[in-house]
């Protein structure tokens, strides 16, 4: 999906895992849940580039291509990894 003119990979693996969302922008690859804000619970982690290894599989869940499924602070959090 395009956020912000971005190719934007979002996978939700329906929250088997703390980090429920896997995120790919541009070939990094990042965790997130769904209060990537919270200063004690939130997740919002870079985990590395696709060309170290990271590509998608089953443990990431499925893909999200609607961008209304996810709640606005993890959208929040997407936008913010690639203007900062």
């Amino acid at each position: 999906m395009k956020i912000k003119d971005k190719e934007v990979q979002v996978y939700d693996n329906g929250g088997t895992s703390a980090d429920r969302y896997t995120i790919v922008i541009d070939g990094s690859v990042y965790a997130m849940n769904s209060s990537p804000f919270h200063p004690a619970y939130g997740i919002s982690q870079y985990c590395g580039e696709e060309m170290e290894g990271y590509i998608p599989n089953e443990h990431w869940g499925v893909e999200v291509h609607d961008i209304n499924e996810l709640n606005e602070d993890t959208i929040k959090a997407i936008i913010q990894r690639f203007e900062d």
